[in-house]
């Protein structure tokens, strides 16, 4: 085989790997959302969330959780999913 065509086929055969290697790991960190939990939040953003909770308003609760986090939407839901758990 020619130098050439190995050094081609070891570079073709790195990058393979490095592309799957990406992609696996991509995979595995795709289910997790990074919260702040709503017990970490001063006692009264954690109030007014369980307060909303409690009357069954889940949206209102989010957003209360949004207000004083900044955190993005999907990581507000499951800080409030985990919160609505917790209290039963």
């Amino acid at each position: 085989m020619h130098p050439i065509t190995k050094l081609v086929l070891i570079i073709a055969i790195a990058a393979l790997a490095f592309w799957l290697v990406t992609k696996l790991r991509e995979s595995t960190r795709g289910d997790k959302v990074n919260f702040r939990p709503v017990e970490d939040l001063p006692l009264e953003v954690q109030q007014s969330i369980d307060l909303a909770l409690a009357k069954g308003k889940k949206i209102t609760a989010i957003k209360l959780y949004r207000q004083a986090t900044k955190a993005p939407l999907e990581a507000a839901k499951a800080a409030i999913d985990v919160r609505e758990w917790k209290r039963g």
